[in-house]
């Protein structure tokens, strides 16, 4: 095997509490993943869904040639099943933005223009389900591994997470605009219903930042964690509100881009993006009961044999911070320059896998889906 060494402005104030007085935490490859791809198949990075049935485990990931989702099973490393998806005609569903798999007979998908679209096994449309805000124009939604839809209990959960006229609205205005909807199956005539739950004031305090976010769900609870500062949401789904904001800082974490729309354009933004720090993806590990919370540190940029564009298409920096389910940090973990593949990641029952295909690695190969399972120190795997 081989090593690798690698939470203000709320209700109440919280802090990411140190285990010790070095963070590090080391990190094994327990096992890799190593699935061969059809000449046709040529996977979608921004959503790679693990799903757990009778049947055994599944990736599932949407291919982007034949427009088609394929299942392939993680026992037997090859692709066992494809699920068609048509634009036009009596199941089109426009263009996609990322999908959840409920059941093996029930899939939604999110399109654009903003609209929920119920599929069968056989890629049949059933169901659409129009996402609208009459005090507020959507302007996105999807289902990819950032913001996935969260679902439970015959409901599931979405989010906007963009702004419109980014540098012309104010803080003020920011924090007026409901971000989440939900739809409920159990319903006669489901229909999306926005929360009232907005952004904490304070987010722009030092300046206007990246409206990025990611997000998670925990039992009652659904977890956003912005790209841009070190808090973390915590929101109640029964009681519908934000019951709290934790600082999670991570010690590689301490400098965000401040947006300026005079670097709109050329590189000059990409590189003052990469010369700062950001948070990513958030994951909840169930089999762990801990959360994941990767993220980007500065990129010193004369040190890579790249040009500013590609190292912003695939970051060579890639950490995680792992947190107890009280969001306590157990540790951070630095894994080596161009090692994993920004946005590819996904838990498992065995483990953290990341994907190690990152096309600025010597050894990338387009014609497979490369993942390691990563294992950290300290918790407890059943095998």
């Amino acid at each position: 095997m081989r090593k690798f060494t690698f939470c203000l402005f709320s209700f109440f104030l919280l802090a990411c509490q140190d285990k010790g007085s070095n963070n590090t935490l080391q990190g094994i490859t327990f096992d890799q993943l190593e699935i061969p791809l059809l000449l046709d198949f040529n996977p979608d990075r921004v959503r790679s869904q693990y799903y757990e049935s009778d049947s055994g485990e599944f990736l599932v990931v949407l291919n982007k040639t034949r427009f088609s989702l394929g299942f392939f099973s993680i026992e037997e490393r090859r692709l066992v099943k494809s699920i068609p998806l048509t634009k036009e005609g009596p199941n089109g569903i426009g263009l996609d933005n990322g999908f959840l798999i409920i059941s093996e007979d029930s899939i939604l998908v999110a399109t654009i223009p903003p609209k929920i679209r119920l599929l069968n096994s056989e890629g049949k449309l059933l169901r659409s389900y129009p996402v609208e805000n009459k005090s507020n124009d959507v302007n996105y939604i999807s289902s990819t591994n950032e913001v996935p839809f969260l679902y439970s209990d015959k409901t599931f959960f979405g989010i906007q997470p963009f702004i419109d006229n980014f540098f012309e609205i104010t803080e003020k205005e920011a924090t007026s605009i409901d971000m989440i909807f939900s739809v409920d199956f159990s319903k006669a005539d489901p229909k999306a219903d926005w929360l009232p739950i907005k952004r904490p004031s304070g987010f722009w305090d030092e300046g206007k930042k990246d409206e990025n976010l990611s997000w998670t769900e925990r039992g009652d609870s659904i977890i956003i964690a912005p790209y841009t500062d070190h808090g973390i949401w915590i929101i109640s789904k029964k009681q519908k509100k934000l019951l709290q904001v934790i600082e999670c800082k991570s010690s590689f974490i301490n400098e965000f881009h401040l947006l300026d729309k005079n670097e709109l354009g050329g590189d000059k933004g990409i590189i003052q993006s990469l010369e700062r720090d950001r948070y990513e993806i958030i994951m909840y590990d169930k089999y762990r009961d801990v959360f994941y919370r990767m993220f980007f540190p500065r990129v010193e940029i004369e040190k890579f044999d790249f040009t500013a564009r590609q190292l912003f298409a695939n970051r060579p920096l890639v950490g995680v911070m792992v947190m107890d389910k009280e969001f306590n940090l157990i540790g951070e973990h630095l894994f080596q320059p161009h090692y994993v593949q920004p946005w590819n990641y996904f838990v498992g029952k065995k483990g953290l896998y990341v994907s190690t295909n990152n096309p600025n690695r010597d050894d990338f190969d387009e014609n497979f889906l490369r993942y390691d399972i990563i294992r950290f120190e300290g918790l407890k795997y059943e095998d």
